[in-house]
């Protein structure tokens, strides 16, 4: 996250981000609208109508559980922020298959039944007429991302997943620790991380959120 909201998380004890944060391709609008339904659906309502998830990282990949300096290539001045959060205040995903949800892809629980969706889909576009069914059996297929230990599509196996999660209110109380993003490994170079002694605490993050 950017220095200037860290400080004021220290002043202000607990934030909300808000939906203006987000950006406004409609990619992402849609995208985080689907997520913010999901972890309604999943018990954690939003704290305020125009909240936006915030989102950590849980495991960057396999045998590298923090994130790498290439993930913070948008924010000014960041600071990378370890958390260690009650797993009841958090769900969690796979970020592979979140781009499902971004691209507005199929995920198919076999290769006939993505091949059916996708003659289903196109068809559909040809006559200008999506119907509400084809556009429902799509946003179900995406609560695969939900799934972490299940394969619908050839992500690997759970230990090599990369696991994000998304929360709604980033409190104070939650961090345990703060490093520059400077610190971080490039995702070339993945070494610089377990020197600096950040994988013990994302560990224990993973575990409690």
């Amino acid at each position: 996250m950017e220095r200037s909201a860290w400080h004021r998380l220290g002043n202000e004890g607990s934030l909300i981000c808000r939906s203006e944060h987000v950006s406004d391709d409609p990619i992402f609008q849609n995208a985080y609208a689907w997520m913010k339904s999901s972890m309604i659906q999943a018990g954690l309502p939003a704290p305020a109508a125009d909240a936006s998830p915030w989102w950590c990282w849980v495991r960057r990949d396999e045998n590298h559980p923090g994130p790498y300096t290439e993930d913070y290539a948008g924010p000014d001045d960041p600071v990378v922020l370890q958390l260690s959060i009650p797993s009841h205040l958090v769900v969690l995903s796979c970020f592979d298959l979140w781009h499902f949800v971004l691209n507005r892809w199929y995920v198919g629980a076999s290769e006939a039944d993505e091949h059916e969706f996708v003659l289903a889909w196109g068809n559909s576009k040809e006559d200008m007429n999506t119907s509400p069914a084809l556009e429902e059996r799509l946003q179900n297929s995406w609560s695969a991302i939900f799934e972490l230990d299940q394969n619908k599509v050839d992500m690997g196996r759970f230990e090599a997943k990369s696991i994000q999660g998304c929360f709604w209110i980033l409190q104070c109380d939650h961090v345990v620790g703060v490093m520059e993003s400077a610190k971080l490994d490039s995702y070339q170079h993945p070494h610089q991380l377990l020197e600096n002694g950040m994988e013990e605490s994302l560990d224990q993050a993973a575990e409690d959120g």
